[in-house]
């Protein structure tokens, strides 16, 4: 029975649409983010391109904040991770370096936040927003009014503890 201004779809046509919204949606943010981060990169001094690489794409990301020994650590554990939860869903003992690794990654991901808002002359409310929604923190920064001031300038020298001047 069909009333007055009611369409006749059925319950799939619907969920289709769905579908398409949602891939529609996902690939626009998708395009905002390689932007934002894009436009990171470039405040940067570095190529824009970098942005599109995958792993390169952290890589430089993390090269932004420290040096790069760190940022090849972080991807090192970010491997051992998803190794270790593929490879031992029945061992424990891998399932343990799994979650010490993971810890660890989110550990460096904390800190490069930190740093990475520092970077921009950001403080550190910046920095927790970046660790909790680092796509969307990463497109502000890019399409902000910000400056990158380089690795130790600025708010970043004035965020490390005093023992470090020492």
């Amino acid at each position: 029975m069909i009333f007055c201004g009611q369409k006749n779809e059925t319950p799939r046509k619907k969920v289709k649409k769905m579908d398409e919204l949602h891939v529609m949606a996902g690939a626009a943010w998708l395009v905002l983010s390689v932007i934002g981060r894009w436009l990171l990169f470039r405040k940067a001094g570095r190529c824009g391109l970098l942005s599109l690489i995958p792993v390169v794409n952290v890589f430089v990301e993390y090269n932004i904040c420290w040096s790069g020994g760190k940022a090849l650590l972080s991807a090192l554990l970010a491997g051992v991770a998803g190794g270790c939860v593929a490879a031992g869903q029945d061992n424990p003992v891998l399932m343990g370096v799994a979650a010490a690794a993971v810890f660890l990654v989110l550990l460096i991901h904390w800190k490069e936040s930190m740093k990475l808002a520092a970077s921009y002359g950001k403080g550190s409310g910046y920095g927790f927003f970046l660790f909790l929604f680092s796509r969307l923190g990463r497109v502000v920064l890019g399409l902000s009014s910000a400056e990158y001031e380089g690795k130790e300038s600025g708010r970043a020298r004035r965020m490390r503890p005093r023992y470090a001047e020492r």
